[in-house]
């Protein structure tokens, strides 16, 4: 490490690392804010491959089972750039954690994904049920309005599911402390009340829901995160076991 200011041009030549305000709190800094950015890259991977898992699995197991498909193309393309893409940027900005710098640093070879394949395989299982289990209870009555009822439930499941991305803590203090997701979800969220409850549900081939409907989504969509929440806790209460 050399000094900007006071030091050398061969000091500054010869080092890793020079301090342009000759402040060795800087370094601190510095590796706060590098750890800052990587959790929250990884929780940014961590909530669209979740994400995509489910929809993927849904879809697959629909054409293995010979059932018409759950989700149109458009429903697909709607969730990615829409719904799913606001509430992963604003993970991409999320708080730190309290405890950030008292971290022991990471391995240079470990991978962003360490940690959350369990969290991540729990995701798909709980979401393609819900959002492949809903097409069947529905898709008897009107194709139409078993997609809207699908689309929807995937969707509410994704938001509840941002929140759950923010920390490997189950039911965390500040679950909404991050006022970007907050109005990212409430964003999410209003754009689907349009193509549901406007003429743009004709093009979307979707139908305005009932009360009754929301409440039955809200129901599974929270229930699926229930399940991902006491996966997280059981997790903790292990490792705190072993340790």
């Amino acid at each position: 490490v050399a000094m900007a200011v006071k030091g050398t041009d061969v000091s500054r030549d010869a080092a890793d690392m020079v301090l342009t305000d000759d402040n060795f709190s800087s370094i601190v800094e510095a590796i706060k804010q590098g750890r800052i950015v990587y959790d929250n890259i990884k929780k940014f991977v961590h909530y669209l491959l979740s994400s995509n898992i489910v929809e993927v699995g849904v879809v697959l197991l629909a054409i293995a089972f010979g059932f018409p498909l759950p989700l149109l193309p458009i429903h697909i393309l709607w969730v990615n750039l829409m719904t799913d893409s606001w509430p992963a940027i604003a993970l991409g900005v999320d708080n730190p954690k309290e405890n950030i710098m008292r971290r022991k640093p990471r391995k240079k070879t470990e991978s962003i994904l360490k940690g959350l394949s369990g969290s991540m395989i729990t995701t798909g299982v709980v979401g393609v049920i819900l959002v492949l289990g809903m097409f069947i209870i529905k898709g008897f009555e009107d194709i139409t309005y078993a997609r809207t009822m699908t689309l929807s439930t995937l969707i509410l499941f994704e938001l509840f599911r941002a929140y759950s991305c923010r920390s490997t803590i189950p039911f965390i203090k500040s679950m909404f402390a991050n006022k970007w997701l907050n109005m990212a979800v409430g964003l999410s969220l209003f754009l689907q009340l349009i193509i549901m409850y406007t003429p743009l549900n004709i093009p979307f081939r979707l139908v305005p829901l009932g009360v009754i409907d929301w409440a039955l989504i809200v129901g599974l969509a929270f229930g699926g995160f229930a399940v991902i929440e006491i996966q997280k806790w059981m997790v903790l209460k292990r490792n705190t076991v072993v340790m």
